[in-house]
């Protein structure tokens, strides 16, 4: 029994560190990687009024939203802000016949089986999970998308809270 014995001052301890391990995970920063191509959303939301269906076209009738292939971004970007050094890398992915290597910002482990369109078809907006994106000049997470997070949406929704749900 000795080595499960607790004293008080070790207890405070304990809970002192994990207070402050609590609080260190709460006062990093947002995860916002670096992406190969500067690629500004309020320029192109906000600015010049693209919806978000426009670039991730597949969000409305696939499990992914997708992204963009190089040649829809040049279908515009060979007129608009042509000599701009981001659309000249974007040139060259397309040179070269290669897609643009995307970080992704949102990334569920393999076990979860998410569908945007079943989402979509909810009613739940892209910023109900992305947050306002048409107002990022660089994507940034704002919510972490862990199981918790989706069951408290889930039940207050009064969508489905079963396993077989996500995880089949």
């Amino acid at each position: 029994m000795g080595k499960y014995l607790w004293t008080a001052a070790g207890g405070v301890l304990l809970l002192s560190l994990l207070a402050g391990a609590v609080w260190m995970v709460q006062a990093e920063e947002p995860y916002a990687p670096d992406q190969p191509i500067a690629f500004d959303h309020k320029v192109h939301v906000t600015d010049y009024n693209i919806q978000c269906f426009y670039c991730h076209s597949y969000v409305d009738r696939s499990p992914f939203a997708g992204v963009p292939s190089v040649e829809r971004c040049m279908g515009c970007h060979l007129i608009v802000a042509r000599d701009s050094p981001e659309i000249e890398k974007l040139r060259n992915y397309q040179q070269n016949g290669e897609p643009v290597p995307w970080v992704k910002v949102y990334a569920l482990p393999r076990f979860v089986h998410f569908n945007h369109e079943a989402h979509l078809r909810a009613d739940v907006q892209c910023s109900d999970c992305h947050g306002a994106v048409e107002s990022m000049s660089k994507v940034t997470r704002v919510n972490d998308l862990q199981m918790g997070w989706c069951l408290d949406c889930h039940r207050s929704e009064e969508a489905s809270v079963d396993c077989l749900t996500c995880h089949y």
